[in-house]
């Protein structure tokens, strides 16, 4: 639990905060309070207010471009592209022989901002077709080798994570 937690996990648990805000019953809080108790586990700590700004920073630039209805699609086809590719666009081995693109980082390289220009960029490759956009039927949990994450993203919000 002394490392950080790499920026592209980082980013992905803000959006799908902000997903999992938009299409379900629970407030922002608590789905970053999963999280962040999920990350707990991992990483050096992360404040669920630190997910929670990110989140709705992304949801404010959803907000911006007039999404409307495709921001739940957008957030899914980040996500797709986050767990699958790195930033420069390469694929992203989630194992390899002596460790994992899971594993923490000795540095701490993700913010609020950082994250939101990341997903920021995401999203105009993606409406400019630079980016590949979510096969139709893909889910989190066929994702080979996501391990821990893949469990976190799925888990349920736990009703006392409201308060």
């Amino acid at each position: 639990m002394s490392d950080f937690c790499p920026e592209w996990i980082f980013g992905i648990a803000c959006a799908v905060t902000a997903r999992d805000f938009l299409s379900s019953e629970n407030s922002i809080n608590s789905i970053s309070r999963k999280f962040s108790k999920g990350f707990s586990e991992r990483f050096k700590e992360i404040k669920f207010e630190e997910i929670t700004e990110c989140a709705e920073s992304i949801l404010q630039f959803l907000n911006d471009i007039n999404a409307g209805d495709e921001a739940v699609d957008y957030l899914n086809n980040y996500i797709y592209y986050r767990i699958g590719f790195k930033s420069n666009g390469a694929e992203r081995k989630l194992s390899g022989m002596f460790s994992s693109a899971l594993d923490g980082q000795k540095t701490k390289d993700y913010d609020t901002e950082k994250s939101t220009k990341v997903f920021r960029a995401t999203i105009f490759g993606i409406r400019n077709n630079t980016i590949a956009k979510t096969p139709a039927g893909w889910s989190i949990g066929e994702v080979e080798d996501l391990d821990w994450l893949g469990e976190l993203i799925e888990q349920p919000v736990d009703i006392l994570d409201s308060f």
